[in-house]
């Protein structure tokens, strides 16, 4: 059972470096994937909630 516990504290681990080392290195060059990602989500969105209320009004 130890080794178990030892084998997921060591992935979880290397789990947190990996992201950490992403987040320094590399999130500067998906930023605008980020924004554009976040841009078509709220848009989607808002066109869903203007059908709904288009609908209702009906």
């Amino acid at each position: 059972m130890e080794k178990i516990w030892i084998f997921f504290q060591t992935l979880g681990k290397g789990v947190v470096q990996g992201i950490k080392q992403f987040v320094t290195n590399d999130l500067g060059n998906y930023v605008p994937l980020f924004i554009f990602a976040a841009i078509v989500l709220i848009g989607s969105l808002l066109l869903k909630i203007i059908r709904k209320y288009k609908h209702n009004k009906k």
